[in-house]
């Protein structure tokens, strides 16, 4: 019988685990994505006068609304755009290039999204999209079946001083865990609920994932 409910206690907490990591895997697409095209579009703005963003601009928003019917001529006019754009601006053809990244993503072309990634990490942009794009190719990496190369990319990141190496710690303590590594998973959440830099929302998440582990 105390087989039945070690049984049962396992499969509850694996779906916390599941039901937390989606809403951790949602709540970091949302972030990055708004800063990035936050700040991309706001530099955009300032750079150029209402009529030259309105003109170069309109063939990236065209594009991009483009994509929720034709995800291939979306990524052609994407990556005329980029191209247009490389000479005068690198920011904004790097927009593009993660946009099109994206698309295909959703579009479940993890190849083509992670060749992306890795020739943004390694261009002359600064160092947050780098890592940004190294972080977003873990995604990628994983859905290929690349766990260890995701991880030596997270383990990279949560050991520097990266903007996104918390994230990077939390996103790892998640692959730990699904790979079964308890111990190492639970080191990894309780760092994060105790350091000070650490944001509220991110220890309180650390803290639940502590309270299911065995």
């Amino acid at each position: 019988m105390s087989d039945i409910f070690q049984e049962v206690d396992k499969e509850l907490r694996e779906e916390k685990f599941k039901t937390i990591w989606h809403k951790f895997k949602y709540y970091i697409i949302g972030i990055l994505i708004l800063f990035v095209f936050g700040v991309g579009f706001n530099s955009f703005w300032k750079e150029h006068s209402l009529d030259a963003v309105n003109d170069r601009s309109a063939k990236f928003f065209e594009a991009m609304e483009l994509a929720q019917q034709d995800k291939a001529s979306a990524i052609v006019m994407l990556q005329d755009f980029a191209s247009k754009e490389k000479s005068s601006s690198e920011y904004h053809s790097m927009i593009a290039n993660f946009s099109e990244a994206a698309i295909r993503r959703s579009n479940k072309d993890f190849s083509g999204a992670l060749k992306i990634y890795d020739e943004l990490s390694s261009n002359n942009i600064s160092i947050f999209y780098k890592d940004y794009a190294k972080l977003s190719s873990v995604e990628m990496l994983i859905a290929l079946n690349n766990v260890n190369e995701a991880k030596i990319i997270l383990l990279e990141l949560s050991s520097g001083s990266s903007d996104l190496q918390f994230i990077a710690r939390e996103y790892l303590g998640y692959i730990e865990i699904n790979e079964g590594n308890i111990a190492k998973a639970r080191d990894i959440f309780q760092g994060l609920s105790e350091d000070a830099s650490v944001s509220l929302n991110m220890k309180n998440r650390s803290k639940e994932i502590l309270s299911i582990f065995p």
